[in-house]
């Protein structure tokens, strides 16, 4: 028997601000669908979803009003839990590494920058903008409101959001929670959705070069430490123009006959 799980609404938020939703029901998101369609186009298409399913519930005001700092530093709560390194949110966890992780690559700015680009306003209806919608601000109060529930005296460091300051346990048991949410509505299953992609994204933002790539010019500027992490091509500090043995076609071949 999945356990009931009481909205993020019970956290106290920051002012509000107002945001434009599209009125219209969101199309549901069954578990069947997400392992048919993983993947990011489909996570940003869910994403889309989030902001009338909140307002629905009436979740929207205190989503979009959730501070940045806050916003922030419950990304890098999540980054750490996905990948721990030396850092303070993974000390303060109780899971840490010598090496370093999530935190070092700046992957807390890297999500809360790619969540809040997913959706563009224009998308939302007539009444929209040239601006995006600050999902991130959602998905930190999903989290946030859920860790409340799981510990409401979490005291893990000295970190404004309320997930940041949990034991990794209990991060883990948020996730158990979100991923249990009961019932068949669009709420539900977007919830559930969401909870189970968030950690891959996460992992996704910590392993890749976007802290050190320079748009301008398209080159890193220092080697990333997804690198290290995974041991690739050590001492590198440029991609790999592909490996000899694979350029090129097969002895020398062209063509194959039927």
């Amino acid at each position: 028997m999945r356990p009931a799980v009481a909205g993020p609404q019970d956290v106290p938020m920051p002012g509000r601000r107002e945001l434009i939703v599209n009125p219209s029901p969101p199309r549901a998101v069954s578990r069947r669908e997400f392992l048919a369609r993983a993947g990011w186009a489909s996570f940003g298409a869910v994403l889309l979803q989030l902001p009338g399913v909140l307002r629905g519930k009436g979740w929207l005001d205190e989503a979009a009003a959730q501070d940045a700092d806050l916003t922030l530093d419950t990304m890098n709560g999540m980054v750490a839990f996905a990948v721990p390194g030396p850092d303070p949110y993974s000390v303060a966890q109780g899971q840490s590494s010598p090496t370093p992780g999530g935190i070092a690559a700046r992957a807390g700015e890297n999500m809360s920058q790619n969540l809040d680009a997913f959706i563009p306003a224009p998308a939302l209806g007539p009444f929209s903008n040239n601006g995006t919608v600050p999902v991130s601000g959602a998905v930190a109060n999903l989290l946030n409101g859920m860790a409340a529930q799981v510990d409401p005296a979490a005291a893990g460091g000295p970190f404004p959001s309320h997930f940041s300051r949990l034991s990794f346990e209990n991060k883990v048991e948020v996730f158990r929670r979100l991923d249990g949410t009961p019932g068949d509505d669009d709420l539900a299953q977007t919830i559930r959705y969401v909870a189970l992609v968030i950690p891959a994204f996460a992992a996704f933002c910590s392993y890749n070069e976007w802290s050190v790539f320079d748009p301008q010019t398209r080159t890193l500027q220092a080697r990333p430490v997804g690198w290290d992490i995974s041991n690739y091509y050590v001492g590198r500090t440029s991609a790999a123009d592909g490996w000899q043995e694979l350029r090129g076609y097969y002895r020398g071949r062209k063509k194959a006959k039927g």
